[in-house]
């Protein structure tokens, strides 16, 4: 009987939390954000979710000498209102063939940056690289 009432009390608690709204906006509308991969990030309000499954950045790093300055690109999934559309951005499209921007009929999402900026001296681990982007909505 214990295990079935805190069994109750769990689920109403997760359905409450649910509810509300300020549980799942991890990022405005109109404001840059950062997005490491595999994390998904929400805006319930606007009933918006985004996953990054991969950020590559071949831009030319601190300290070194480059014959050009790289890209940023990367790929995921973003969902709205329950239909999921497939994400590719990039920084330099004429050598990626990915845009830096990506429009539905009512958001726009850009990408802006990536975080942190490579560095010879330094390490980057991929948990560690974060996606810039910029979601606003469309004007109509």
């Amino acid at each position: 009987m214990i295990r079935i009432l805190t069994l109750a009390l769990l689920v109403t608690g997760l359905l409450i939390s649910c509810d509300d709204p300020t549980d799942c906006n991890g990022f405005r509308l109109g404001q840059e954000f950062e997005i490491p991969m595999d994390e998904p990030i929400s805006n319930c309000p606007e009933n918006i979710s985004i996953t990054l499954f991969e950020i590559q950045d071949s831009r030319c790093p601190i300290g070194a000498q480059c014959i050009w300055s790289g890209m940023i690109s990367i790929s995921g999934e973003l969902t709205i209102n329950g239909k999921e559309y497939d994400l590719n951005l990039s920084s330099y499209e004429t050598v990626s063939g990915f845009p830096e921007s990506f429009s539905t009929t009512d958001y726009t999402v850009k990408l802006v940056d990536a975080v942190p900026f490579p560095d010879i001296t330094k390490t980057t681990k991929e948990g560690e690289k974060r996606a810039i982007l910029l979601i606003t909505r469309r004007s109509t």
